[in-house]
């Protein structure tokens, strides 16, 4: 946990930045109201500026891949498989820029110079190679899921959550959030409803055990 006496190390200097880029953020019971009550969010970036995560649990009422396809003008030329996402969950990633969208998704799928290599978490493939988690902003992408052609797994937002200098820090540090690593299952495992006990519980903690949980795990 981050407190008020960690400012400075004892030699007078501020302390190592510490990113939680990779990890997944759980919404503590202090958080109660919107946009974050009950929230995981997956932190896709974090360093001494700024952080931007994904909200992983708040499917958007009445909005799924087929309508957003509709929406946005692009026809499957592959129907069987594009029927196959049609009820895929679209997410509410967060409040900022929530018309823009964005593609969590395996790393199986890239788009040069456009997908984010977020690093982990990692799952091994079959020819023993390690694959990790992109982060691409991107119609092509839309295109190319609607086709058969995109990542295997994929989680599709609008919006995001932002963090200025230090902010997550301090949140954290307030017991805002629980710091806890992220899977692959977690993230694409859908089943939004009970993502947040799961998380949890990946850590051995029931949610009735909140009140003495520290600030990171």
């Amino acid at each position: 946990m981050i407190s008020s006496s960690d400012t400075f190390t004892q030699d007078g200097r501020p302390p190592a930045h510490i990113s939680y880029q990779g990890q997944l953020l759980i919404a503590m019971p202090v958080l109660n109201d919107q946009p974050f009550n009950h929230s995981v969010i997956y932190v896709c970036q974090h360093d001494e500026d700024h952080a931007m995560g994904l909200i992983l649990n708040q499917p958007i009422s009445g909005l799924n891949f087929s309508k957003m396809m509709k929406e946005l003008g692009i026809e499957s030329d592959n129907p069987r498989f594009a029927q196959r996402l049609a009820m895929q969950k679209i997410y509410r990633g967060g409040p900022v820029q929530n018309d823009r969208g964005f593609v969590l998704h395996s790393l199986d799928y890239q788009i040069d110079d456009i997908t984010l290599d977020l690093g982990g978490p990692f799952i091994s493939r079959p020819d023993g190679e390690e694959q990790g988690v992109g982060l691409t902003a991107s119609r092509d992408i839309l295109v190319d899921l609607s086709a058969g052609a995109g990542p295997a797994r994929s989680l599709i937002a609008l919006g995001y959550a932002g963090w200025g200098p230090g902010q997550l820090e301090s949140e954290i540090s307030q017991n805002a959030w629980l710091v806890v690593p992220a899977s692959q299952e977690l993230i694409f495992g859908g089943d939004p409803e009970h993502l947040w006990s799961r998380a949890l519980a990946s850590m051995g903690i029931q949610p009735g055990h909140l009140s003495g949980t520290a600030g990171t795990a």
